[in-house]
């Protein structure tokens, strides 16, 4: 009877043992490996008096092109930093001049806009839900969130009568997003990246009108690689 309890433990442990062992590494698992980020996508920028240039079928000069750049690093196959960079150049919307409310003989009052160029850095932190669930495959699902600083610079002068814009602004920042990648196994792959990020409101160049932040909405695709670990090196 004892020689049967003691076979019994021995087995229990090996098989403990065994599954407690981590299975072979397999492509998609990155921990401990860097990575760099190149996208860029339309991009819809949310400020004050932007529904005037909905009601004047204007929306069109709201959207604007951006690109980005990222350099990451994964502390462990699910939680990762990376240092983001984009760029952009957007539309700025003026209040209507009083003298036009006045004046109109028309429902549309005319909306007076300018240009500025805006550069954003942000420190985010990425989980993989992949990862978390030790379900590597090709297809991943991730999101971010950070802190971080915008500049914005190169204003063109208001066409508004009565309205100037400071230039340039630094001002900070949040950063959010959800990510749908596809890996290949050699460490490349593409990305589909849905982004808000929110500014305070002299990013636009302006003082405090009504809501008190700006927004960013962007549609981001992009290519990703992810750098090898050095031949040796341990996870």
């Amino acid at each position: 009877m004892r020689k049967c309890v003691l076979l019994a433990a021995a087995l229990l442990l090996s098989a403990v043992s065994l599954f407690a062992q981590k299975s072979p590494l397999t492509p998609y698992e990155y921990g401990h490996r860097w990575y760099f980020m190149f996208q860029g996508g339309p991009l819809y920028f949310n400020s004050d008096y932007c529904s005037n240039m909905w009601a004047e079928g204007r929306v069109d000069e709201l959207l604007t092109f951006s690109t980005g750049l990222a350099l990451g690093y994964n502390f462990d196959d699910a939680n990762a930093i990376q240092v983001m960079a984009n760029y952009a150049r957007k539309t700025g919307v003026c209040e209507p001049f009083e003298s036009d409310l006045f004046n109109s003989t028309t429902e549309t009052i005319p909306t007076y806009t300018y240009k500025f160029r805006s550069v954003q850095c942000f420190v985010d932190y990425v989980i993989n839900f992949n990862a978390l669930a030790e379900y590597f495959m090709s297809f991943s699902a991730k999101c971010y969130a950070g802190l971080g600083a915008a500049y914005t610079f190169d204003f063109t002068e208001p066409e508004h009568p009565e309205v100037w814009v400071t230039d340039p602004n630094l001002v900070p920042a949040l950063n959010f997003g959800f990510i749908v990648e596809y890996d290949f196994k050699d460490g490349f792959g593409f990305f589909l990246d849905l982004g808000l990020a929110f500014y305070t409101d002299r990013y636009n160049g302006r003082e405090p009108i009504s809501f008190p932040l700006e927004m960013d909405n962007s549609v981001q695709i992009g290519l990703i690689y992810h750098i090898p670990l050095k031949a040796g090196s341990r996870r």
